[in-house]
């Protein structure tokens, strides 16, 4: 059986564009992000911290 292979033309589009927020605004969404993000990640690293000194055979952190 023939098989015919048709090509179809790519549809340009052009991507939209994406809304510009005003320097300040920008600036306060990084910060609000950061403050929010600030808890989480020190919670994560304490935690690898303390996992590394438990693998080391130190329980408790002597510099304190």
């Amino acid at each position: 059986m023939p098989v015919t292979v048709v090509q179809r033309e790519a549809k340009k589009t052009d991507p939209e564009p994406v809304p510009q927020q005003e320097p300040a605004r920008q600036q306060e969404d990084t910060e609000e992000l950061a403050r929010r993000l600030v808890e989480p990640v020190s919670r994560l690293l304490r935690a690898e911290l303390r996992h590394g000194r438990e693998r080391l055979g130190r329980l408790n952190d002597r510099r304190r």
